[in-house]
C-alpha cells in the first residue's frame, strides 16, 4: 500500500504537468513583417563598349630558315655558337671544299684551252674573209671557215660557264645564314657526310624579333569584328584602323603580362569549315630575343565597339543554370526579378541585351538574400576615400558603392541582448 505523504506528491505533480501542456495549446503570435533586406544597389548605365576578347595562341618566328647543303659532301668545320644570334651571310659550316676546287681547276684549263683554240680559228677566218675578197677562195670554202668559228666561240661561252658552275659549288662548300635570327643545334656533327637530300637540315634559323603569335578567331568574333563595317562600308577602312590603333596586349603562360604592346600583322583568307575560326597573326617586339618560338600565350584585344550599349556590374548577374536574371530595385524599394539576355561580358561588366532600361536600379552585392517582391534597404557608400578596386569598378562605368563595416540595427539589438 503506498503512503499518504507519496500519493499526494504524484498528484501535485500531475496537476502541474495539466497546467503545462494547456499552456502549450496556445497560438503563438503571427509574425511580423519581414524586415527590409540590406543591399548596394547599382545603376543601368549606357555607353559605348568595347568588345574586349581573348585568345589561346603559340608564338612562332617572323622568318623560319632551314639551312640545307647545295652541294655534297663532309663537314669538315661549324663556325657558329648553337643558339647564338647570326646575321645574314655569317658563315655556318663549311664543307670539303677540295673536289669542288679540283673541278674548278679543270674547268679553268678547259677554257683556257677554248680561248686559245678561238684565237686560232678567228685568224684563220679573218684571211679567210681577205682571200674571198681576192676570189682566191669560193664562198663555200669560206662559209665553212665562217661555221668553224662560230662553233669555237661557242665552245668558248661553254667552258666559261663551266667554270662560273665550279666556282658557284666551291662557293657552297661554305654555309652561311640565308637570313638575321637565331641559330638553332647543328643536326650533324663535324666529318658527317651530307647532301641536299639529308633528311635533316643543318640546321635551322629563326627570326624572332619581332616574334610572331599566331592564335585561332571564331567566326562570331570575326562578324562582331566587321558588324561595324558591314553596316556602314564605306568606314570600313576608318574602323580597322581604330582596331588596330588600340593594339593587342599578351599574357604569357605563368599569367605575366608581357610588357610590349602587339600589332596586327596578317589574317588568313578563308575561315575553316572543320573548326569555324580563321587564323590571325600577330607581332610583338623581342627586344633582346628573350621570347621563344613554341610558348603559348594568351592574346587580348578589341573586337569593334558596342554603341549605346546597356552595361550592368558583373556582380549584380544572377545565374540559374543557363538562365541571366537582374535584382531590379523600383521606387518604392521593392525588388523585381527580371530575366534578362546577356551579351559580351568582361571580367567587371556585362552588356544587357534585353530585360532593362537605362537608369533603372539593381542590386549588385546581396543579390542572394533577395526574393521576388521583397523589400530592400540601400546601403550607402564609406566616407573614406575608394579602394582601387572601387576606383577601377566606376572608371569602367559601373556604378557600385561598397557597404560600410558597420552592424545594422538587427544585429546592434542582438549584440546588445548578448551583453
Amino acid at each position: 500500500m503506498i503512503p499518504f505523504p507519496r500519493v499526494a506528491t504524484i498528484f501535485s505533480c500531475l496537476a502541474l504537468a495539466v497546467v503545462l501542456l494547456s499552456s502549450c495549446k496556445k497560438e503563438t503570435p503571427e509574425a511580423g513583417p519581414r524586415p527590409p533586406v540590406p543591399v548596394t544597389l547599382g545603376t543601368v548605365i549606357q555607353k559605348d563598349m568595347p568588345n574586349h576578347k581573348e585568345w589561346i595562341g603559340n608564338l612562332q618566328g617572323t622568318v623560319t630558315a632551314l639551312v640545307k647543303p647545295n652541294v655534297a659532301g663532309n663537314i669538315i668545320q661549324r663556325y657558329y655558337t648553337e643558339g647564338s644570334v647570326v646575321k645574314q651571310g655569317e658563315p655556318l659550316f663549311q664543307i670539303d671544299p677540295a673536289p669542288f676546287q679540283a673541278t674548278l681547276d679543270q674547268a679553268k684549263a678547259n677554257l683556257s684551252t677554248a680561248i686559245a683554240q678561238e684565237t686560232k680559228v678567228q685568224q684563220d677566218f679573218v684571211r679567210a674573209q681577205n682571200l674571198l675578197a681576192g676570189k682566191v677562195i669560193s664562198v663555200q670554202e669560206f662559209q665553212n671557215q665562217q661555221q668553224n668559228y662560230q662553233a669555237t666561240v661557242s665552245e668558248v661561252a661553254a667552258k666559261q660557264a663551266a667554270v662560273q658552275s665550279a666556282q658557284v659549288n666551291l662557293d657552297f662548300t661554305k654555309v652561311v645564314a640565308p637570313i638575321d635570327g637565331m641559330a638553332g643545334l647543328a643536326n650533324y656533327e663535324v666529318g658527317t657526310y651530307v647532301s641536299s637530300s639529308s633528311p635533316q637540315p643543318l640546321t635551322t634559323i629563326v627570326a624572332i624579333d619581332p616574334i610572331k603569335v599566331v592564335f585561332q578567331v571564331g567566326q562570331d568574333d570575326y562578324l562582331s569584328f566587321i558588324s561595324q563595317s558591314l553596316k556602314d562600308p564605306s568606314m570600313a577602312s576608318e574602323y580597322k584602323k581604330q582596331d588596330e590603333s588600340s593594339g593587342m596586349r599578351m599574357l604569357l603562360s605563368d599569367g605575366m603580362t608581357y610588357p610590349q604592346k602587339g600589332v596586327f600583322r596578317a589574317a588568313n583568307n578563308q575561315i575553316s569549315t572543320q573548326t569555324g575560326s580563321i587564323t590571325v597573326e600577330g607581332t610583338f617586339p623581342n627586344p633582346g630575343s628573350l621570347l621563344r618560338p613554341g610558348l603559348f600565350a594568351r592574346v587580348q584585344a578589341t573586337v569593334g565597339v558596342q554603341q549605346n550599349a546597356l552595361v550592368v556590374p558583373l556582380a549584380a548577374v544572377i545565374t540559374i543554370q543557363n538562365l541571366h536574371q537582374l535584382a531590379v530595385v523600383g521606387a518604392d524599394n521593392k525588388v523585381s526579378i527580371r530575366n534578362v539576355n546577356l551579351g559580351m561580358m568582361t571580367r567587371d561588366e556585362a552588356v544587357v541585351l534585353s530585360g532593362v532600361d537605362a537608369g533603372e536600379k539593381i542590386v549588385v552585392q546581396g543579390t542572394q538574400k533577395v526574393v521576388d517582391g521583397c523589400t530592400v534597404m540601400p546601403l550607402t557608400s564609406p566616407t573614406a576615400s575608394p579602394t582601387p578596386m572601387a576606383s577601377s569598378a566606376s572608371e569602367n562605368g559601373a556604378i557600385r558603392s561598397i557597404p560600410a563595416s558597420t552592424p545594422s540595427p538587427s544585429s546592434a539589438a542582438a549584440s546588445k541582448s548578448a551583453k
